[in-house]
Formats: C-alpha cells, structure tokens, sequence
C-alpha cells in the first residue's frame, strides 16, 4: 500500500506541476483559478476523491501544494497543513454486476449497488412488491409463507399512498421476512458514503428500466468495510494585521464518492470541487501582502464530509483554533451554478444575512439570495452547534447533477465565479469591522 501510494504521488507531482503553475499566473483571475482547481479536482486522476485507488489522499495533497505554494502558515507544531483522522467507509472494490435475465445493465448510469449494501453474489428470482400485493390479502399470506431466502424483492411502490400500505412495505424493507435483497427503483440514481456494510443488499435501479417480464436477478457485487484507516483535514491560515488570535474561518471539503472498482468514477466537480476552488482562490487573494486581512483567516479543507461530516466532527472535538477565537465560519459547498445563493443559518443570523445582501445590492454580484434556517447538511453544522457564528452558502441554478457519475468537471461551468469570489472577498472584509455586529464583538 505504501509503495503504491508513493507511486501516485509521484505520477500526481508531474501531472500538477503544469497545472499549478499555471495557476499562479498572475493574469489569471480569482474567477479562472477558482474553476482551474475544480477541473483539476473532479479530473480523472484523483479518482473521485474517496476511497478506492487513495484519491481522498491525493486532493489532500493537492490543496496543501497550493497552500504551500501560496505561503499559507501552519498552525501545527510541526511543518504541515495536515491535521490527521481515521474514520471508516463501505467502498466496491470491484465493478458491480447486474443482470435482469439476460439484460446487463450499466453500473452508475443505470444501477448502483446503495452505500452500505453488502457482498452478494448469486443468480435470484424477483418478487414484485406494489400496491396490489401489499392490499391483497391471499397475495400477501403466500408471500409471507415462502422462502425469501433465494429472492430479491422488487419494492415498486412509489405510487402507494395509504399509510397502512406504506407501513407494510416499510416493514417488508426491514426484512422481517428474510429476503435475499432488495430492488429500489429510483427517478434518479443519487448514491452516497455508508461507514459500515448493512445486513440485507439493496440495489438502486433506475425505474425506466425495470419490467415486469423479468424474472431474475444476477448479481456480483463486492463491498469491503475499510475500518479505522487515515484520512486528513488540510489547515492553512494567513495571519491577521491587526489580531492575530482571532480568525474568520473559510472551510469546504474535499472528499467525494469515488469510484465502483476501476472504471465508474463519481467526479464531484459541483460537490465540492467547486467550493475548494473558491476556497482556494480566497486562500490566493489573502495571501497577497497588499490583501493582507486585520483579522487571521483560516482555510479548512475537510476530509469525511460525505461519510457524515467526519472531518469537521474531528476538528470541532480537536479544535486547531479555539472556537472562542472563531469569529464567524464560512462554509462554502456546491459553487457550480450561476442564478442565485442559499445562505443556510440565514434566519438564525438576520442581521448578518442583511450585511451580505445589502454588498449583493450594491455591487450586484448574483441575482438572488435565498434564506434558509439551520440544518445539518454540511461541515458548518458542528460549529454551529457549538455556538460558533456561521453560514453555508451553496448556488442554485441550472447545475443539476449530484451525487452522480454527471457530476463532471464540464457540465460545472462556474459562469459566476468571479462575482462569487468578490462577494465572499467583500463579505470576509465587512466581518472584519469592529462596527457591524455586536454578537461577534464580544467573542
């Protein structure tokens, strides 16, 4: 493993010397830097950002080139940006197989097996389950009595909307009944981060392509549970003129799906390939000594966001900067489209949500911005909860992929990623006053 690793990164250190020196250019914009990172990030080469072929390894590596290149201090004893962290994920190792009799479907563009399904391999007849058979009294004692066991169950029940049927399928799904597995028809094939293999294999299917002449299922899906293994937060600040112990905060993770076995990548140009290039350029403006902000600011790239925000579960409980001395958090996740933001903590925060509407008005960046209340959707969450001022902004637009094998580097065109960048640029230096707002002055 650590032979191999090396061996990445090195074929990695060839592959962005060009691309990250092109990046320091100085006729590049924030704006152009911001989407040259995207590209870079959601490229083949970092595997999607997780966990098979070690490319959550290789964008940590990559956003602390850049920090170290332009000049970002550490805040560790030793040199490095990196603040370590184990965690476990459920990852496929292999490219999985389906087929509905002699029809093989494509993995990630027609089926994927869900996040935590566990090894299965085996030939299995399908079972349909709908509103009929959940209603009908004989269907329904015939197919509790037989063996499930050498059965997957079709649950093509999307249009059931009695709640006594609802509770049945609901109870046939926690396979009381003993199942060989499931089949989920989906609208849309959105997969995710599962930290450990659940009991019973569930298969995701797009709906359009299930029928009901098919009689059986072949399967050959292989998840391995890596426990307890490293990954990494990336830290890097710019120290403040004025304070120095404070810091504003920007943060976005890193990490992403990564790949069914070798050959069905999940690319997160938009989540959050996006973000860090913002972040990044953000990193970029600061860093320039006649940018140099009164206040520190700190660049987080988080690691295990997927998973379930694991790298910023890890630095709130390790706080590398005291949370007292965290001025305000802007997280920033999903940059891709163009029409308008969400601010999430909007309602929580009213008044500095106005301040950043109000620079919106004024210089007329994007068209709209979106006011949302809390919720747990992203690395701002923990800080939040601890009482650490903070936003998550994401766009809206045309943008639609996520969580898809099209969430690719050219469907994310970043149209709006300079007037974002001079948003956030205006928006970190109001935070820096002393005037706007008497919440944050007593922190």
């Amino acid at each position: 493993m650590k032979l191999r690793w090396t061996l990445g990164v090195l074929t990695t250190l060839c592959w962005l010397s060009l691309k990250t020196t092109r990046a320091q250019n100085d006729s590049l914009s924030y704006g152009a830097y911001a989407r040259l990172n995207k590209d870079t990030l959601a490229s083949d080469v970092f595997h999607g950002r997780g966990y098979v072929k070690d490319g959550h390894k290789m964008a940590s590596y990559h956003i602390a080139t850049e920090f170290y290149k332009l000049g970002l201090k550490t805040l560790f004893p030793a040199p490095g940006f990196y603040q370590s962290f184990t965690m476990s994920a459920n990852v496929f190792p292999e490219v999985p197989v389906l087929a509905f009799d002699e029809d093989f479907l494509v993995p990630g563009r027609d089926f994927h097996p869900a996040p935590d399904c566990p090894p299965i391999h085996g030939t299995f007849d399908l079972i349909w389950i709908d509103s009929l058979s959940l209603s009908n009294d004989k269907a329904w004692k015939k197919l509790v009595k037989q063996d499930l066991s050498k059965s997957f169950l079709v649950m093509d029940v999307g249009s059931i909307k009695s709640k006594e049927l609802q509770n049945a399928a609901n109870n046939l799904r926690k396979n009381v009944f003993g199942a060989a597995g499931f089949i989920e028809p989906k609208s849309k094939l959105t997969w995710s981060v599962s930290q450990a293999p659940g009991k019973t294999p569930v298969i995701e299917v797009a709906d359009s392509l299930i029928q009901r002449r098919y009689k059986q299922v072949r399967l050959r899906i292989q998840s391995v549970q890596m426990s307890d293994f490293n990954t990494v937060n990336v830290v890097g600040y710019v120290p403040g003129k004025s304070v120095r112990d404070t810091f504003i905060v920007v943060t976005g993770h890193f990490d992403h799906l990564g790949r069914l076995g070798n050959r069905i990548m999940y690319p997160g140009a938009n989540d959050n390939a996006s973000g860090i290039g913002h972040m990044l350029a953000l990193a970029k403006y600061f860093s320039q000594p006649e940018n140099q902000p009164e206040y520190s600011i700190a660049f987080i790239a988080f690691g295990g966001e997927e998973a379930g925000l694991l790298g910023s579960l890890h630095y709130v409980r390790n706080p590398v900067i005291p949370l007292k001395r965290t001025r305000f958090l802007l997280n920033i996740d999903i940059m891709g489209s163009a029409e308008g933001i969400t601010v999430v903590n909007a309602t929580k925060h009213p008044e500095i949500t106005g301040i950043l509407e109000q620079i919106n008005t004024q210089d007329q960046r994007i068209g709209r911005i979106r006011r949302r209340g809390p919720a747990a959707n992203s690395d701002h969450y923990f800080f939040s909860e601890m009482g650490v001022p903070a936003f998550f902004i994401y766009t809206e637009g045309k943008v639609k992929a996520y969580h898809d094998i099209y969430d690719r580097a050219e469907h994310v065109p970043m149209e709006k990623a300079d007037d974002l960048h001079w948003l956030f640029v205006d928006f970190i230096k109001t935070l820096e006053s002393p005037e706007w707002n008497p919440y944050l002055k007593q922190r």
